[in-house]
């Protein structure tokens, strides 16, 4: 049964893993890709069939290193592809319009980083080690995946299911009945696959996988847990998962994406952390991996830091200055956890020390401590460019979240707390689903025109620019005094760490709206 539903005398579509006519021409999209990924038992083996519907592409490419991995790769029923360069030349889609490809899972992560290791009987994989595409991607485009999977067999993947397929859930498994959107007797659900999919690195597990469902602030999450010794149960990787992506929601009222997959890996022998590394990605939607330390129990994961600042990366754009894309969720992370009131939930507050007291001096402290780490030799624009071969890493989110300290503070100050950083980050929401990198001037000429805005409606008592604070910053070799005192928040520095005063009440009034528990996810 065609699921796509051509206009009457139009020319034929596919179904979903069949083939398709070459070049035929749609009133809706300009190309449709189907592909078809199977598994073999023990995962070393993954046949792809891919069927194109649309144009004909010259080459098709992937990463850089994919070659290797590749043993096979033809027109079904016909010639195998040249190899040329990093591509691979397609001279002819044949009948079928498809194409069939033999990949050597052990080769690919054999030379995969972090995001292609077998772990266990599980492997992390990459989907640019494998995910052969057109070399043009075409200004409209309806590609799905769907995956074939041994019995008993897990896949989490950041790919949005389509509507009618065989399953809603983010897990899929080979033991399904497989009604998939043509009706196939295969099992394995339609994904959609975003053009993001093609150009941007995703998280994507496959294997013996503990599969969690939930949902939190509107979104989805679907959440793949690997194999390994963990002290951590099912019920606490839920409720710390919860707990910062609820945490991280308030910006907006509401999780910015509709839907997040995440990778959980525990790993053993660190014990100074409970959770020692993250990484957020977008491509094909938003997904995020966490190392999580094998020891940590249920209580120490709650409220930790690393999660909260991994899913804030999906409340911003694609950035392409790290003190921008790192520094304002370093920022946010600290921020939003005193507002949440997830600060060290396993320490008591002092004697005579409100809940909320408590977490503001502990968000204090975090700010505080990390703008000490933000000076340097060199300007923090120069520090930023070369971050990955310096290792300048706090120089740079340090560098990053005091600017948006900075421009957070003078817009709270100018508008008497109408306004603040919160509704320029949030003003950038048509921006998160764009297919682009964006520059932390393209954001900040908005954020320009945001505050002249305010200022032309008297909204703010004096003319703030954005762009000027940043730039103060980028040609600075250290963080302003003012910020990293903590200047005008009524606090005081005290053997090294920052102790709140009750006066003067302006300054409190300021401290307490900018990290005062109103509502706290836990605590108070």
């Amino acid at each position: 049964m065609a699921l796509l539903g051509a206009c009457h005398g139009g020319p034929r579509v596919a179904a979903p893993g069949e083939g398709a006519q070459q070049g035929s021409a749609h009133a809706d999209h300009s190309a449709r890709w189907r592909y078809t990924a199977r598994f073999d038992e023990g995962l070393h083996n993954l046949a792809l069939s891919l069927c194109i519907d649309g144009p004909t592409p010259a080459r098709l490419v992937a990463s850089e290193d994919a070659l290797a991995s590749l043993r096979e790769a033809r027109v079904r029923g016909g010639p195998a592809l040249a190899r040329e360069g990093r591509s691979l030349r397609v001279d002819d889609l044949g009948e079928h319009g498809c194409l069939d490809l033999d990949i050597d899972l052990d080769t690919a992560i054999a030379q995969g980083g972090r995001d292609t290791q077998r772990i266990g009987a599980s492997i992390l994989l990459s989907p640019h080690r494998w995910l052969w595409h057109p070399a043009q991607l075409p200004p409209e485009l309806d590609a799905r995946a769907r995956l074939i999977l041994p019995e008993g067999v897990q896949a989490n993947t950041p790919w949005a299911p389509i509507a009618g397929s065989e399953s809603g859930s983010g897990s899929e498994s080979g033991s399904g009945s497989g009604s998939g959107e043509n009706s196939s007797s295969e099992p394995g659900s339609w994904r959609r696959l975003e053009p993001s999919a093609f150009t941007w690195g995703a998280w994507m597990a496959i294997g013996d996988l503990q599969s969690l469902s939930f949902s939190v602030a509107g979104a989805t999450f679907e959440v793949a847990v690997l194999e390994g010794p963990r002290r951590a149960s099912d019920a606490g990787i839920e409720a710390w998962l919860r707990l910062a992506a609820e945490t991280g929601a308030a910006l907006y009222d509401a999780c910015p994406r509709d839907r997040v997959s995440v990778v959980v890996i525990p790993s053993p022998g660190w014990r100074d952390a409970p959770v020692l590394f993250g990484m957020a990605r977008r491509g094909g939607g938003a997904s995020a991996m966490l190392l999580v330390d094998s020891e940590a129990s249920d209580d120490a994961l709650l409220g930790e830091w690393v999660a909260v600042h991994e899913l804030l990366h999906f409340a911003l754009p694609l950035i392409s200055a790290p003190w921008m894309s790192e520094g304002f969720v370093t920022y946010y992370t600290e921020v939003l956890r005193a507002r949440a009131g997830v600060h060290s939930l396993g320490e008591a507050p002092r004697p005579g020390e409100s809940f909320a007291e408590h977490q503001v001096r502990l968000g204090l402290a975090r700010l505080y401590t990390g703008f000490k780490k933000a000076g340097g030799s060199d300007s923090l624009g120069r520090a930023s460019r070369d971050m990955r071969r310096s290792g300048g890493y706090g120089r740079v989110y340090w560098g990053g979240a005091a600017i948006a300290y900075d421009l957070d503070l003078s817009l709270r100050r100018a508008s008497a707390g109408r306004h603040s950083l919160d509704d320029l980050v949030t003003s950038l929401g048509d921006t998160l689903e764009t297919r682009r990198r964006w520059s932390p001037d393209e954001l900040f000429a908005r954020f320009d025109r945001l505050a002249a805005r305010w200022y032309a409606d008297g909204e703010l008592s004096i003319e703030i620019s954005p762009s000027a604070i940043m730039q103060a910053h980028l040609g600075a070799k250290k963080v302003p005094e003012s910020v990293s005192t903590l200047s005008g928040l009524a606090v005081e520095i005290r053997d090294g760490r920052p102790e709140i005063l009750a006066e003067p009440r302006d300054q409190v009034d300021l401290r307490t709206a900018l990290l005062s528990p109103v509502k706290p996810v836990r605590g108070g």
